[in-house]
């Protein structure tokens, strides 16, 4: 007779230390480096999650940083500066800066006289030293050489692009021939457009900026001339920028880690076999953890050093577009290296602890069991759902206090409002679980296949529960920017949007800038609607004339003539002060050419109707005022104070860039508010979108007649940016869910081969696979969305009904809707093959 088998015993498996030494040591790293070669692309996803969460905390760090423009910027070495007002030659601003420097001592000196250009804000001749005491921080030479001499110049890059000039060429201004010898910069101010001369030799300066140190009893010491202070740096208030990107760094790592959770639980199924060897070899279970943990730490390591090389990367490439967007010079170098290092740090950290769990379980399971390759048993978790609850009602409450879009963003109020966010983040990873464990309960009432998805989410929770968070967290990040976007755009007070479309520019005399003014301080324009001088109308006509000339140029004779009105739409924090007034945009009034042009009726228009405008739910706004420009701190008799409640209508007629005629005022509110009007703008539209050279061609006419235009700026769409935050938030989402899905279905790979055992079709498997991808996206859009919205409505507070009167339901509905329907279509495509073997599992 044969022997009887002998009976397979498991080995005893303590975390007694290992007597391996430095050998048992290397071993361990050798598993975990092999496990990290050989699954990468298992790892990839967590891979390319910590490589893109230390790239943008390094590229959004740097970005954040270098975008303020510091206190000091106009101030070069100096502790102070005072800006003195001149004439145009007078000597009384010679008296006044000899004054200063009398008192204070050394001082440096920058005068400026305006010069037309004919582009919007014009440009200035400055003289300055480049090597003066304290402003030579203040200009940077690029091209060519200083003015030395009268009748030498060097342009700033944007004036030099706007007039068409090079080094060598000669140019007039201000009745004077200057040779252009060289290009220069302020690097504090790209945008400054200057012509600078040498010092000495401006001979009409209008202003004076004067640079100088002084202490408080030199201050006090003397007497500035009339309406002049002197300036000092202002504090920064707030949160530091590399704090706020520090904190969504931790918040992202927060995520990375959720998804980190699952994939890491992924790969330890699939080495479940060459985990239960190495045990078989001697590992003890704290051997195997080491494994699991060290292949986590291998991968934060590469993941944060890769994010850290590709960051800085994009940074040093964008570092010269980013120094033109922000309007001052920024050099690569100038990075938060703490807040690199720090998120590196925070990477490994992050892969290494979500590699825990899967350690631990791995190393609970039996030798012969990893040996057979058993699937881990589901651990029962208790999960009470008074954590989120608090976590998910102090947000609201959190927002409340703060005061909300009112608070204006101060110090105290960034604090709590960054407080509710990281409740509502943290409330929605904890709300996450208990939401997947809900799905079993109501899946006895389900069919067949959404049955088996609901019972085996709710089964295996511990591994859906984490990406689902994470999926539900991408969801609300991209729900609470499309809806505060939507409410920014909305503002009808605060208007923002692009300015003009692309085929059209604005031509512009002097008074326009002048009518953008707003309480009292505003100068008040010479010309009115009842009185008018022969000069004035003559000058009219010629600036019409030139208006003509551009259009004709452009192969336009659409030019809508454009008046003024001497007053703004807002609202004031008194009905009667006029101080602390919002406004935005040029107020144009409602002559018959405008009605005419936009196919107006003046018929319907009511005759007490101050105000007809473009910006939606702009009568709904409680108190709007009309706030006339004026002079003094009080009205007079003829120009009284905010007119408030005045009637409006709205006309869709109307166009909706922010610097067209969206807001007109009516010839009754001009005749009862005694308002002045200027009437030296003009609208031209051409059959085409306008090019660069059409563009420099008409501020060369506009220049020659002392007029300016503006053209489109770039000011994206609301739809451009709703349409991006969708999509990312729909791509990261489903991204999540596909890892969520394939960690569930892989747990239960051999339930699938028992219902394909016993005559499973291939339709039943593609509808397991898509009941469970469609629950869990629904799952995910439907809590994200709530709890963004929430918050939104609770942030936005006395002002909701002006910022979401609009919302964009589209985008909403492409979240709610589409990620479910997506991820159920992506399951049923992706599903439902045959497993390779039904009998046993396949040898690796």
């Amino acid at each position: 007779m044969s022997a009887a088998p002998a009976a397979v015993l498991e080995r005893e498996r303590t975390d007694r230390p290992a007597r391996g030494g430095r050998p048992a040591k290397r071993a361990v790293r050798r598993w975990a480096w092999r496990l990290f070669r050989r699954e990468w692309r298992q790892q990839i996803l967590v891979l390319a999650l910590i490589t893109t969460a230390v790239a943008v905390t390094t590229l959004g760090g740097a970005i954040l940083t270098n975008t303020p423009v510091p206190p000091t910027s106009t101030f070069g070495t100096a502790s102070h500066q005072v800006v003195l007002e001149g004439d145009g030659g007078s000597a009384g601003l010679a008296a006044d800066i000899d004054a200063v420097r009398e008192h204070f001592g050394g001082v440096d000196v920058i005068e400026n006289q305006d010069v037309a250009t004919g582009a919007k804000g014009g440009a200035q001749l400055r003289a300055q030293d480049p090597n003066g005491l304290y402003g030579h921080p203040l200009l940077a030479l690029r091209s060519g050489h200083w003015p030395t001499g009268a009748g030498q110049t060097a342009l700033t890059a944007n004036l030099a692009s706007q007039l068409g000039l090079r080094v060598g060429d000669v140019w007039q201004a201000a009745g004077h021939d200057y040779a252009v010898v060289g290009t220069v910069e302020n690097p504090w101010n790209l945008g400054d457009a200057f012509a600078l001369v040498a010092p000495g030799t401006l001979t009409g300066p209008v202003q004076a900026t004067v640079l100088f140190h002084a202490t408080a009893d030199s201050l006090a010491g003397f007497v500035f001339p009339q309406h002049v202070q002197p300036i000092t740096p202002q504090t920064p208030s707030g949160i530091p920028p590399a704090f706020l990107v520090l904190i969504f760094t931790c918040l992202g790592l927060v995520f990375v880690g959720l998804v980190s959770v699952a994939g890491f639980t992924v790969l330890a199924q699939r080495r479940q076999r060459a985990l239960g060897m190495l045990a078989s070899l001697g590992a003890t279970d704290r051997d195997v953890r080491r494994v699991m943990v060290a292949n986590g730490t291998v991968v934060g390591v590469a993941g944060a050093i890769a994010g850290a090389v590709l960051g800085l990367a994009v940074w040093i490439a964008y570092a010269p577009g980013f120094s033109a967007s922000v309007n001052h010079h920024v050099s690569w170098n100038q990075v938060p290296w703490w807040l690199i290092g720090t998120a590196m740090v925070l990477a490994v950290v992050t892969a290494t602890l979500a590699a825990r769990r899967p350690a631990r379980d791995a190393a609970q399971m039996s030798v012969v069991a990893s040996l057979a390759q058993r699937p881990m048993p589901p651990k029962p978790v208790v999960r009470t759902v008074w954590k989120p609850v608090i976590l998910l009602t102090a947000a609201p409450v959190l927002l409340l206090v703060s005061g909300g879009i009112a608070a204006g963003g101060g110090g105290r109020a960034q604090v709590v409002v960054l407080a509710a966010l990281l409740c509502e983040v943290f409330g929605l990873i904890s709300v996450a679980p208990v939401a997947a464990g809900a799905l079993g309960t109501i899946a006895g009432r389900m069919p067949f296949a959404a049955r088996v998805a609901f019972r085996d989410v709710a089964r295996y929770r511990s591994r859906s529960g984490p990406a689902l968070a994470a999926s539900t967290v991408a969801v609300y990040m991209a729900m609470a920017v499309i809806l505060i976007t939507a409410g920014r755009f909305s503002d009808s007070v605060d208007y923002v949007g692009p300015n003009l479309p692309y085929n059209a520019l604005i031509v512009a005399g002097g008074s326009s800038d002048v009518a953008q003014g707003l309480g009292p301080s505003a100068p008040q324009p010479t010309t009115t609607s009842t009185t008018s001088t022969t000069s004035t109308s003559t000058t009219a006509a010629q600036d019409q004339a030139a208006a003509t000339a551009i259009g004709t140029a452009l192969g336009s004779s659409d030019v809508l003539p454009l008046d003024i009105a001497e007053a703004g739409v807002g609202t004031c924090s008194a009905a009667h002060g006029g101080g602390n007034c919002r406004s935005n945009g040029v107020v144009y009034v409602a002559t018959p050419e405008l009605l005419r042009h936009y196919g107006i009726d003046p018929a319907a228009i009511s005759p007490d109707t101050m105000i007809i405008t473009a910006r939606q739910r702009l009568n709904q706004v409680a108190n709007l005022d009309i706030i006339p420009h004026r002079q003094g701190p009080s009205p007079d008799a003829t120009r009284p104070g905010p007119f408030t409640h005045p009637k409006i209508q709205y006309f869709a007629q109307l166009p909706t860039g922010t610097s067209e005629p969206n807001l007109v005022l009516t010839q009754h509110a001009v005749d009862v508010l005694h308002l002045g009007t200027a009437a030296d703008s003009w609208l031209i539209h051409t059959t085409k979108p306008l090019s660069d050279t059409q563009a420099a061609a008409a501020r060369r006419l506009a220049a020659e007649h002392a007029l300016t235009i503006e053209t489109r700026n770039n000011i994206p769409t609301l739809n451009q940016v709703l349409a991006f935050a969708s999509a990312i938030g729909i791509l990261l989402a489903l991204g999540i869910l596909a890892t969520t899905v394939g960690l569930v279905r892989s747990e239960t790979a051999g339930d699938l081969r028992t219902l394909t055992a016993t005559g499973a079709r291939r339709r039943t498997r593609r509808a397991i696979t898509a009941a469970t991808a469609g629950a869990l996206g629904l799952l995910s859009s439907v809590l994200g969305t709530v709890v963004a919205y929430v918050g939104i409505v609770c942030y936005f507070q006395d002002a909701l009904s002006a910022q979401m009167h609009n919302v964009p339901v589209t985008d909403v509905l492409l979240i709610v809707v589409g990620i479910p329907a997506a991820a159920a279509v992506g399951g049923w495509v992706f599903a439902g093959r045959e497993p390779r073997s039904i009998g046993r599992q396949a040898l690796e």
